[in-house]
């Protein structure tokens, strides 16, 4: 007989058996150990990149003598600013109006502070005296230049005038600028047309120290300026910034004609307030006086 073909059912597939509770268990514990091991390592990994892991390899030591790369090296000599005299008088471009001011001004207190919150100029003249004291090599400085904030004087503070009675003296080497200028520089005199240092340099010998007294002066506006000074050693050109007086600017300021307020005293002692709002006392060219 011929045998019969067809297709034959698959036996059926047995249910699927719970996963003993042993196993998962298991499992779970490996997880929970790996896990936090994984994320330690992968921290680490990233502290090291950024550099914060707290431990680093020790620096190399410097080789050769001197101060290690990127420090400043000191300045080839010593420059100080000091305003010679006191006496005078101290433009504010605004009317001296809050309590501490007044406070200050009333009591004899830190003029000099009140000075600097209202962004004071010195009225008519301000001379300062510069000290330049050498270093180890000679050099010789070739201009002191005057560099402007603007570059042309605005008008005269008008708000509030300080002045104080007195002298002052007079120092090695005289220097004159006229800030009204568009572009000043230092002259041989007060009235003189010629550039001081045109023809002449200043030689700064090792340890010397040289003194000098410039002079800033302004009728007709008001000027905030900077002080540079070019010089040469060892045939290098060089310059060096000039620091104002006891952290306060370079600013120098014409009289006005009239005040909100004019204040008269001392250094140290109390200012009182004048009733003629004009300067004539101070500056007797000004205008109505």
């Amino acid at each position: 007989m011929r045998a019969r073909t067809g297709t034959h059912a698959r036996p059926p597939t047995p249910p699927d058996t719970p996963e003993p509770w042993w196993k998962r268990h298991t499992r779970l514990l490996w997880l929970g150990v790996f896990i936090p091991v994984i994320g330690a390592v992968l921290t680490a990994l990233a502290l090291d990149v950024l550099g914060l892991s707290g431990e680093s390899a020790p620096s190399p030591t410097p080789t050769g003598a001197g101060a290690p790369s990127g420090t400043a090296s000191p300045a080839p000599f010593d420059v100080t600013a000091r305003q010679e005299s006191e006496a005078g008088c101290t433009a504010l471009p605004r009317r001296v109006s809050s309590p501490e001011d007044r406070a200050e001004l009333a009591s004899g207190g830190d003029v000099q502070a009140v000075v600097q919150r209202n962004d004071g100029a010195r009225a008519g003249e301000l001379v300062v005296g510069l000290t330049l004291e050498g270093g180890a090599r000679s050099l010789t400085v070739t201009s002191i230049d005057i560099v402007p904030t603007t570059p042309r004087a605005g008008p005269p503070f008008a708000g509030t005038l300080l002045c104080e009675p007195g002298a002052g003296g007079e120092s090695k080497i005289q220097l004159f600028a006229d800030l009204d200028r568009p572009a000043p520089v230092f002259m041989t005199d007060r009235d003189s047309a010629k550039p001081y240092f045109r023809d002449k340099v200043i030689t700064l010998r090792p340890e010397e120290q040289v003194n000098l007294s410039a002079t800033f002066r302004a009728e007709r506006g008001s000027r905030a300026f900077g002080l540079l000074i070019r010089y040469v050693r060892s045939g290098k050109e060089a310059t060096l910034t000039v620091p104002a007086p006891r952290g306060g600017r370079y600013a120098v300021t014409g009289f006005a004609a009239r005040y909100g307020a004019v204040y008269e005293g001392s250094p140290g002692g109390v200012y009182r307030r004048a009733e003629d709002p004009r300067p004539c006392r101070w500056s007797p060219a000004a205008q109505g006086c």
